[in-house]
């Protein structure tokens, strides 16, 4: 996630930045909804599992055979100071997009830096790379238990969903088993992330990044403490579905937002290291909710209801608006504008020189439509 969603960043323009996102998660939520018909048509099958597992394995074999026909990032080779490959990538574009690349001069000296992995916790990304942190590990563990969360409110008659689900059985060696009911309730409980997707898309381009970490987190928090409160499975389950809806806002706001933080040289391993606390939150949250469930299920919503409200009033520090800047190549940029807050001039995507050796603007491929 965090190579594919800074790759999708370096390739596109500003204004197209977040649908670029948005596209992404689409087809991993169409992926989820592929898992789940596969699973409506094996699971009866002796050793189904083996089908599901040979299934889910041709999406994969696809995408190692179309990595082999993708460019490296552009913003990469100059980071590194490979100019002379930026430029190939550059051109390529042109060529396939029917346009003109417009002239540059390619720098003479390289900027040297450091790509500790340590630096994402430095200044001036402190603050921010804390809050994304907290953002990453509060955003899996809610989503991965409430996944885990809904069969087991089946099996143990949470909120009263025993009276919509009645199907479900154990088999003799004590599995729970589930009826294409209950798939096709999972598949639409999938299919629900995508509203979720293109709301996040609208409100991080419309609002900003910072009002829209805000309202989610605290709608989650609102909506988490009605679930504590058990009135009719209907409600429970219209409180499920807006949870999924507002996960999916939260999903976009993430991978929109992390590699606007960064610079080019260290884009990708800052987002993998803070992509560790998702990582971190997703195992956290499945074990919890799979051990307390059986014990206290509202014990379980009552993780989900702290870690949205502590993130909530962590995102009341944010203290940079991404919207409308352009992403930054070396630190040096960063070290000049600072805090991004009003939107950046869209004229620098090479680090050029004159004559003299001066930094020099030149005009940007990215509004000239060449990808």
């Amino acid at each position: 996630y965090p190579v594919a969603a800074c790759y999708i960043h370096e390739f596109s323009v500003v204004t197209h930045r977040t649908s670029g996102i948005v596209m992404f998660q689409i087809v991993g939520v169409l992926g989820g909804i592929y898992v789940c018909v596969c699973s409506l048509f094996v699971m009866e099958l002796e050793e189904g599992w083996r089908w599901e597992l040979a299934l889910t394995l041709l999406p994969a074999l696809l995408t190692l055979i179309a990595l082999h026909f993708a460019d490296e990032s552009p913003r990469y080779y100059v980071a590194n100071g490979q100019y002379e490959k930026a430029l190939g990538v550059l051109q390529n574009m042109a060529r396939w997009n029917g346009r003109e690349l417009p002239e540059m001069t390619l720098p003479t000296e390289v900027e040297s830096h450091s790509n500790s992995y340590f630096e994402v916790y430095k200044q001036p990304y402190t603050r921010m790379s804390v809050i994304i942190s907290i953002i990453q590990f509060s955003w899996a563990w809610c989503y991965t238990g409430i996944t885990y969360f809904i069969p087991d409110a089946m099996s143990y008659s949470y909120c009263y969903l025993s009276d919509f689900f009645t199907s479900t059985y154990t088999d003799q060696h004590g599995c729970t088993l589930y009826t294409k009911t209950e798939y096709f309730f999972y598949l639409a409980f999938t299919a629900l992330y995508i509203p979720g997707l293109f709301l996040g898309g609208f409100s991080v381009e419309y609002f900003g990044r910072k009002p829209t970490a805000l309202w989610t987190f605290w709608t989650l928090t609102g909506l988490y403490m009605v679930l504590l409160v058990c009135i009719h499975y209907s409600i429970t389950i219209a409180i499920l579905a807006l949870a999924y809806i507002t996960l999916g806002t939260v999903t976009i706001l993430i991978w929109v937002l992390s590699p606007e933080l960064y610079p080019s040289y260290m884009r990708t391993t800052s987002n993998g290291i803070l992509n560790t606390f998702n990582r971190l939150g997703a195992a956290g949250g499945a074990f919890f909710t799979e051990y307390v469930d059986p014990y206290s299920m509202r014990l379980t919503v009552s993780t989900y209801i702290v870690l949205s409200l502590i993130t909530a009033i962590a995102c009341l520090f944010i203290n940079r608006e991404t919207k409308g800047s352009y992403l930054k190549d070396t630190r040096s940029e960063v070290s000049s504008y600072g805090a991004a807050g009003i939107p950046l001039s869209e004229t620098n995507v090479l680090p050029t020189t004159d004559n003299n050796g001066q930094g020099v603007e030149v005009p940007n491929v990215e509004e000239s439509k060449t990808n």
